[in-house]
């Protein structure tokens, strides 16, 4: 079953060649605001990491483009991450997106009560999956190890394998969802 019709509107409407991160905002505030129900989830736009609350300078780099919070618990259980189409044919842009995605784990990973704490990054409709096991302290998926001697793809173009508005890409996303609204349920 594809998305509704408001959705692949929204989506038709934006371009693989946009440069402009906030033109893909409405389309994924739309996918979560369908996946998430409004009386057991917050969507929060734009969410302030704790960095990002004591201000200073930069403090702008320290919010997450959407987090999902479930309201019962007060916490974050799911979160994304949005850059331009144009960024996935760029080496050094897909790193900052990893190590971006990385860093949030890192800064949120103490507020989450969740046992698997996912966040997805964005390019365009492109995403890629990670996950972080509370349990263990690892991010699930495989860092790629720099180099100050080689050129190094360390966030390779086919992570982003899935496209979230075509048929494989929805069932994937809403495989995941499904497994957040569960571990909040067992909480």
């Amino acid at each position: 079953m594809p998305w509704p019709p408001h959705i692949r509107r929204k989506s038709d409407r934006l371009t693989d060649t946009e440069n402009i991160e906030n033109k893909f905002y409405p389309l994924y505030d739309d996918i979560l605001n369908e996946c998430f129900p409004r009386d057991r989830f917050s969507i929060c736009p734009q969410y302030a990491t704790p960095l990002a609350q004591t201000g200073g300078i930069g403090a702008i780099n320290f919010t997450i483009s959407y987090a999902i919070e479930a309201l019962d618990l007060d916490s974050v259980v799911f979160f994304v991450e949005i850059k331009p189409p144009t960024h996935l044919h760029v080496q050094y842009a897909r790193k900052e997106a990893n190590n971006q995605m990385r860093q949030r784990f890192l800064e949120i990973s103490h507020l989450a009560r969740v046992p698997k704490l996912y966040g997805i990054s964005a390019i365009g409709r492109r995403v890629y999956y990670y996950a972080y096991n509370k349990a263990t302290g690892a991010i699930e998926s495989a860092a790629i190890h720099d180099s100050s001697a080689y050129v190094v793809d360390t966030a390779p173009t086919e992570r982003w394998d899935s496209d979230i508005m075509e048929e494989e890409g929805r069932d994937r996303f809403l495989e995941v969802v499904r497994e957040i609204q569960n571990m909040v349920d067992a909480l």
